[in-house]
């Protein structure tokens, strides 16, 4: 899964209301610093952006942190400096978070890790 650490291309991947999306997957190889790919929560026809549920969950329990984020401005591939923090997740198993503020942009750090195994992270657009 491309990371927007420099390869992940255009603006994002587009998301409309209905649609799940990975950002982090069981199957990524992730370390400290990683950053998901960065979602665009699209608008259908005159539906303006709605809710997105972020879903957490490691394969074990962890010593972890996970930091959502979102900006109306694209994140650069240095990184989130042009994002907001909104959500931090410490040595949850499973968690989750809503955000119903409408920023343009979404994205997730993986800031540290030495427990938990896999982790899976997705964004349910309502």
């Amino acid at each position: 899964m491309p990371k927007f650490n420099g390869n992940q291309l255009g603006l994002g991947t587009t998301v409309y209301p209905g649609d799940t999306i990975a950002l982090f997957a069981a199957a990524d190889t992730l370390a400290a610093g990683n950053n998901s790919i960065v979602i665009a929560p699209g608008d259908a026809g005159g539906v303006n952006r709605n809710v997105i549920t972020f879903a957490l969950n490691f394969a074990a329990a962890p010593t972890a942190v996970v930091k959502i984020f979102a900006s109306n401005t694209y994140p650069t591939t240095a990184g989130p400096q042009n994002g907001v923090l909104l959500y931090t997740s410490t040595n949850l198993q499973a968690d989750n978070y809503t955000d119903n503020l409408g920023f343009a942009f979404y994205w997730a750090q993986l800031v540290s890790q030495s427990a938990g195994g896999a982790l899976n992270l997705t964004a349910h657009i309502r």
